[in-house]
């Protein structure tokens, strides 16, 4: 009796586990996931950045009827102020900063390929902010592309912020920093104009089901809530591969079905009838007519810029489908 007390949790935990790594697997079959690249071998230029965000942008703003897509702005460090500080020339405008990336091309380093790297903001000549801090695999033979995210310092400097350049240091080398062939900062701003009107997520359009725009006192009722997902977060592998968007809002659909109320089809509406008149004639069992469920009525896909897997030097634009909940009926 007492292994059987014990064998029981874990043939359960065992069951379980299965079950979601087998639902992960086909999520990932599905998005085209199956063949993740080796997150060490990645290595796309510049060029091959900027051409295939400029195409990503441009598929954003085809595909959509959100007016406020980013642009790509890009960088150069000034070259008198080359090392051991990257000053970039950016001056105060008024734009707001999405996003934000220090691309660098790293040089060959022999036998050993991995670092720990400390990006900091120089805020004055013993001050500094880490804005990133991370390990990264460089090539014993070739250069190699790295980046990291710059996106607080760039925006303080667009606010006014005394621009002194940022440092890279490497904690794990004998002369605590590491020199780049080649660097660039990467950002995807919006003008001043469109930040009022700008959604607070990219991919929001119009929703006529969201849970803001109803009445007081009807939230409890089916309709749309956000539900920010940041592809880091989910902490799969496969997910690596993926440059843009680095979180999007998916959506979801929650809230009670009052009769005559924001039906999907004509049969949530008959099933809804059936429902109340079991309820009314007291005919309730276990094959009694469910109530009709909030669910989503509407989705929309997303536009995602990833390493393609098949060539880890090149970027591929894709779209998924059902991705967005955009709106809410009960079925």
């Amino acid at each position: 009796m007492g292994v059987n007390s014990w064998a029981t949790p874990a043939a359960w935990t065992f069951f379980y586990l299965v079950q979601v790594l087998t639902a992960d697997r086909s999520l990932f079959l599905d998005l085209g996931l199956n063949a993740a690249p080796d997150v060490a071998k990645i290595n796309i230029s510049q060029d091959e950045y900027t051409k295939m965000m400029t195409l990503y942008l441009d598929t954003r703003q085809q595909h959509s009827n959100d007016y406020s897509i980013p642009k790509l702005v890009t960088f150069y460090p000034v070259k008198r102020d080359w090392w051991p500080r990257l000053k970039f020339p950016i001056r105060p405008q008024e734009v707001e900063v999405e996003s934000a990336q220090l691309r660098i091309l790293a040089p060959a380093t022999g036998n050993h390929t991995s670092f720990r790297i400390q990006v900091t903001q120089i805020l004055g000549a013993r001050r500094r902010r880490v804005l990133e801090e991370k390990l990264i695999h460089l090539s014993p033979t070739l250069p190699k592309w790295c980046e990291f995210e710059v996106t607080s310092a760039v925006q303080s400097w667009l606010n006014g912020e005394r621009n002194l350049g940022i440092e890279l240091v490497c904690l794990e080398c004998r002369n605590n920093y590491l020199t780049p062939l080649q660097a660039a900062v990467s950002a995807l701003v919006y003008p001043e104009h469109r930040r009022s009107k700008r959604a607070t997520s990219p991919y929001q359009s119009l929703r006529r089901t969201d849970c803001r725009k109803l009445r007081k006192g009807t939230r409890r009722v089916c309709c749309r809530h956000d539900m920010e997902v940041t592809f880091s977060k989910l902490r799969f592998i496969e997910m690596g591969s993926i440059v843009q968007p680095k979180s999007y809002d998916a959506g979801f659909c929650q809230g009670q079905c009052p009769p005559n109320f924001n039906y999907a089809t004509n049969h949530s509406r008959i099933q809804s009838l059936l429902h109340q008149m079991e309820w009314k004639t007291g005919k309730r069992n276990r094959r009694a007519v469910p109530k009709a469920c909030c669910a989503p009525s509407k989705l929309e896909p997303l536009e995602i810029l990833r390493v393609n897997p098949s060539d880890t030097t090149k970027l591929i634009v894709e779209k998924w489908d059902n991705m967005q909940v955009v709106e809410c009926a009960c079925s």
